[in-house]
């Protein structure tokens, strides 16, 4: 009979299905919960640092740390208050570092446009998997996600969203064109669009080109007046909704150059002593601007997730001893309920020791295959948490 007593169990799951699924069921969620949420909170925490670590410092307007350091790290919360780019020619010429100019206000298919320039790739240590950087109006290079989700590839075009769908007068999309595409980081990068800060510039509206209005007739629909030589253009005329090589000397700014805004700005310090005089110089209360540590800023995030962590971690216990003890009661209620299969064992010249191995077998059974199925939800939720907070 013993070399038999893993078929009986066999046995006895089968005939009992509904019994055996709810208790697998459940002896799995009491397994998987809070394990899934320990590896959510270490990942989230591991993402967090890795990307912070390498981002020394930020400067923006003052206001909310905590947006402008989602803003300039994550691409995501959203900034209404600019400084002018003027700022950070200032900084570039106190060679006291590197640094990265951001402008984010637009998206296109739901992904964040970024206004930057060339030395944001050279920090970020970005490098190309196909094609080349933007070197002319209107061109982007896209993330490695972004151009494996919309099937990108150099020379394809990506039109961005209109900010204001019910005003389309006031708003014009602009169509890009991919010049290249990143290879993978594993970051926020890789969901991304980026362009040159003139196109960003151009999308907002502070640029624009159109047709050459002093070449049309002064009696035509699109010219409202002629004056000291001076042609005023109808609102008629329509800027132009792509940047090619025939109308990019078209485009130009109203605005002056210096004044043209920023929502962010990356800084790698020099030195510890560039670091610090930058806090000084930034973080005095007249400032209008604020120089932040993204590093201190999430850590104080961080210890808001761990005190929610101990809550959930106090929660899921007792649950669990919820579940033990309802466990406990099955067990005995269903050996009372069986108290004739096992007299018939009795009866066929088994020890009683062979009920209690039985018994012992089953439920090492069932919480066999919980531990089992709580391996491979681990294993699945790890992509589907990595890329959630990649995307999320």
């Amino acid at each position: 009979m013993n070399q038999h007593i893993l078929y009986y169990v066999w046995r006895y799951l089968i005939y009992h299905k509904g019994k055996s699924l709810i208790l697998w069921m459940s002896l799995t969620l009491t397994f998987a919960l809070p394990l899934c949420l320990g590896h959510l909170s270490r990942l989230f925490e591991q993402s967090v640092r890795a990307r912070a670590s390498v981002s020394p410092l930020v400067l923006g307007v003052k206001g909310n740390e905590y947006d402008l350091t989602l803003h300039a790290l994550y691409f995501k919360a959203k900034i209404q208050d600019t400084f002018p780019v003027s700022e950070w020619h200032r900084f570039v010429g106190s060679d006291r570092g590197r640094s990265a100019p951001l402008a984010l206000e637009f998206t296109t298919r739901s992904y964040p446009i970024v206004g930057t320039t060339l030395e944001y790739f050279e920090a970020r240590k970005l490098r190309l998997q196909d094609g080349s950087m933007f070197v002319r109006l209107g061109q982007c290079v896209v993330g490695a996600k972004v151009g494996e989700n919309l099937d990108l590839v150099p020379g394809s075009d990506l039109m961005s969203d209109p900010s204001n769908v019910f005003d389309l007068a006031g708003d014009y999309p602009l169509k890009m064109k991919v010049a290249g595409v990143l290879a993978p980081t594993g970051t926020p990068d890789d969901m991304a669009v980026f362009v040159d800060l003139k196109t960003h510039w151009i999308m907002k509206g502070l640029g624009h080109g159109h047709e050459d209005v002093a070449a049309l007739d002064s009696d035509s629909a699109k010219v409202m007046g002629e004056k000291d030589g001076v042609v005023t253009a109808s609102p008629s005329v329509i800027p132009f909704l792509e940047i090619n090589e025939k109308n990019q000397q078209s485009f130009h700014f109203h605005s002056a150059m210096e004044e043209l805004p920023l929502t962010a700005m990356l800084i790698w310090p020099a030195d510890t002593k560039s670091e610090t005089l930058l806090l000084g110089d930034y973080n005095q209360p007249s400032h209008p601007l604020q120089v932040i540590r993204p590093l201190d800023v999430l850590e104080s995030m961080m210890a808001w997730v761990i005190q929610i962590k101990v809550f959930m971690d106090l929660n899921f216990l007792l649950i669990g001893l919820a579940v033990t003890g309802l466990a406990i009661m099955i067990l005995l209620l269903s050996n009372r309920l069986r108290k004739d299969e096992f007299e018939i064992f009795h009866y066929l010249g088994c020890r009683r020791t062979f009920v209690t191995r039985l018994v012992i077998f089953e439920w090492s059974a069932f919480i066999l295959l919980a531990l089992l199925s709580t391996l491979i939800i681990l294993l699945f939720a790890d992509q589907w948490l990595r890329r959630i907070l990649l995307s999320g």
